[in-house]
């Protein structure tokens, strides 16, 4: 196996094999996020080859100040987002396999995953401006000033949409229990 930084080095070289090297470590993670932003398991695949292909075309901006991962994990949400926000919403099915969600736990109990699996779709179920908000804050990790700025919202408004959100995912969590 050879290192990250040979891997991203090879990559901006535009080496094939390479390219699926880094395809391959990554592909779940990537789908998860796909799945987070995407309805349905066949709109995730568009933009889990929509995503690679930015990744690709765009890896010798890559400077290394952070892991790749989160670099391409950026570029992930980046275009869910702006497809969204551009009414080219080609992902915004209503159909949710969660086999990539669990992708990189192995041990998880049933319970535990029919847990994860209420959640996921409670979370589906909730109206997209709460979800987005939710997923860009509590799963990857951005300040409501960088969600703000990803959404054209105000850091008052990401704010009140994830206190929102989360009331009603809590109050869709109680139902379904």
């Amino acid at each position: 196996m050879i290192s990250e930084e040979e891997l991203i080095r090879r990559c901006k070289e535009h080496d094939r094999s390479a390219q699926k090297m880094l395809f391959e470590k990554y592909a779940n993670k990537m789908m998860a996020i796909c799945m987070r932003y995407c309805k349905n398991q066949e709109d995730a695949k568009d933009l889990l080859q929509d995503g690679y292909y930015k990744v690709l075309t765009s890896i010798k901006s890559f400077k290394g100040n952070s892991k790749i991962d989160t670099w391409m994990t950026r570029i992930f949400i980046n275009l869910a987002l702006n497809r969204n926000r551009i009414g080219r919403n080609k992902y915004s099915h209503y159909e949710f396999d969660t086999k990539y969600e669990k992708a990189d736990f192995d041990e998880e109990t049933e319970s535990e995953d029919i847990e994860a699996k209420l959640v996921i779709k409670a979370l589906n179920e909730l109206p997209e401006i709460y979800k987005t908000v939710l997923n860009m804050y509590a799963i990857d990790g951005l300040t409501h000033k960088e969600i703000a700025k990803q959404l054209g919202i105000s850091e008052g408004s990401s704010k009140s949409r994830l206190s929102r959100g989360r009331s009603m995912l809590n109050a869709k969590l109680k139902r379904k229990k």
